[in-house]
């Protein structure tokens, strides 16, 4: 019986070596085995932002024990502390460096953004025990922010606090954790070298004792529709209540043809034309008419006034620009659009939709030109959005124009509502002052309809457009002088056509009329 008993102590005994054997974590060596499971509490996410250190400890030596760290509230493989003291005989018996790395069991599937304008900061529960030192032992430890297989940052900590609590921070400059990578921690501290038993250290694991925390950005939410497909369409030509419309376009060829024929009008004028009483003063009339109203005064409103914007200014933004950017904190979208920068937004057009709101006229911009762009995966998908919610209604009729040009500034709305503060353009504020009025300024919300889904978008007001290349309104008065051109050269040919019969009936008729100006008449009559 007694066999039998040592049999069955003995058999009890290579379960448990074995079962202890098995629960070795073997996540901490293979680092790809949450990559792919979005829903695992152990990824680190937005929702799932702290990270917790886990490890095992053995009757080995501490150099060999498991650490290992995840976001989960809770290991099963972990245990809650882990500990040396100085008893003889035993593997980790004697002070000198101890080091644990807390390397990240779970990294991200794909890229993580991080708000590197708040720190990553963090706790380590460790008892350092020194009694028969009188507790004056060093007790300064060193933690390691790691980032996949590289140290970030280092920061030394000479004391803990009253419950024996080291607290970090780290500042860094990574903007997004790539994937197939995470957060890790190095601890490194001194044991203490002791003849005491009880002297040594202990190290506490898990929720509420060892932990950091990592500033993840909040995920990306769409907030306009019709940008996901896969061949960009303007969402203001699937918006309810929006038609395409032509904007004033003054061609080059335009301009060519009404030059030549202004032109063509002095050099014909004075080759075809008779000699009659005023025919200097038509012919200069008529053809300096038709050149200023026709030609010099569009060229004057559209590419002259255009040329006066430069591009080159780098507070002048073009769509394109704008697109490209994405969000940065501290900042609306990239990294110039700070509080209180001042800018202009210039954008050059051929069609706008047209929609009514109220007595007044909104113009929409399709960015049908920036198609490429709209459709590149590649392109941060905040700069096609923020284009749309904010740069592409304008509570103006553009139709007269050719460009528009919009100065604003970046100020820090707060929502009254939600009471949420936000970086925004000028003419999306909603807790500014009117510069004109003194009173409260309105944001002109405009709600688009596209595809039975409503977005939100904020057109930009009158006052804060420039409208450039519309067509001159004194070059109308040029027609004047075409007409009074005219009207001379008509009263010139009617004077002569009576000179040329007083002269006829003073000589009885006889004569011939004059065939020079008969063939001059005719001349004139083909050309």
């Amino acid at each position: 019986m007694r066999a039998r008993g040592r049999g069955v102590i003995a058999l009890f005994g290579v379960l448990v070596f074995a079962t202890l054997f098995a629960t070795i974590p073997t996540t901490a060596q293979e680092t790809g085995a949450g990559v792919m499971q979005s829903d695992d509490p152990r990824n680190l996410t937005f929702d799932q932002s702290r990270m917790f250190m886990y490890g095992q400890a053995t009757a080995e030596s501490s150099s060999t024990w498991q650490t290992w760290t995840h976001s989960a509230t809770n290991d099963v493989e972990s245990d809650d502390q882990m500990s040396e003291g100085n008893y003889p005989g035993d593997a980790n018996n004697g002070g000198g460096p101890r080091s644990f790395t807390f390397d990240g069991t779970n990294p991200v599937a794909e890229p993580l953004e991080i708000d590197n304008t708040i720190p990553v900061t963090g706790n380590i529960h460790l008892l350092i025990i020194c009694d028969l030192e009188q507790n004056a032992c060093t007790k300064e430890i060193t933690v390691v922010l790691r980032l996949g297989n590289r140290d970030l940052a280092q920061q030394t900590i000479n004391q803990p606090d009253e419950d024996n609590n080291y607290q970090f921070e780290f500042f860094i400059n990574q903007e997004e954790v790539k994937a197939d990578e995470t957060f890790g921690l190095r601890v490194s501290f001194q044991k203490p070298q002791s003849i005491n038993p009880n002297d040594g250290y202990i190290l506490y694991l898990g929720p509420g004792e060892s932990w950091m925390d990592i500033p993840v950005m909040a995920p990306y939410e769409p907030v306009v529709p019709g940008l996901d497909a896969a061949e960009y369409v303007s969402p203001y030509a699937q918006a309810s209540g929006y038609n395409l419309a032509s904007a004033n376009s003054t061609s080059i060829m335009g301009f060519v043809f009404w030059g030549l024929l202004g032109i063509g009008v002095f050099v014909a004028g004075f080759m075809f034309i008779p000699a009659i009483p005023m025919k200097e003063l038509s012919i200069l009339f008529t053809g300096l008419g038709l050149l200023v109203s026709m030609t010099v005064a569009p060229v004057i409103a559209g590419p002259l006034q255009m040329g006066k914007v430069n591009p080159d200014d780098p507070d002048v933004w073009s769509i394109d620009e704008l697109i490209k950017l994405d969000e940065r904190p501290g900042s609306f979208i990239g990294d110039a659009f700070v509080e209180d920068y001042e800018f202009s937004i210039y954008v050059e057009y051929d069609d706008v939709f047209m929609a009514n709101d109220g007595n007044e006229k909104i113009s929409g911009l399709g960015y049908e030109e920036y198609a490429s762009l709209f459709e590149d995966p590649e392109v941060p998908q905040r700069g096609k959005e923020y284009v749309q919610l904010y740069f592409s209604l304008f509570h103006i009729d553009l139709r007269p124009g050719q460009a528009v040009l919009a100065k604003s500034m970046i100020v820090n709305s707060t929502d009254p509502i939600t009471g949420e503060s936000s970086l925004v353009p000028l003419h999306a504020c909603m807790d500014c002052t009117d510069p004109e009025t003194g009173g409260a300024w309105q944001p002109q919300v405009v709600t688009v309809t596209v595809g039975g889904e409503d977005s939100e978008r904020f057109a930009i007001q009158h006052v804060l457009c420039e409208i450039i290349g519309v067509d001159s309104t004194w070059g109308v008065y040029a027609h004047g002088l075409t007409a009074l051109g005219l009207l001379l050269g008509g009263i010139g040919f009617w004077m002569a056509f009576r000179q040329n019969r007083q002269y006829e009936e003073e000589d009885g008729g006889d004569e011939e009329p004059d065939e020079d100006f008969e063939d001059a008449l005719d001349d004139l009559e083909e050309f």
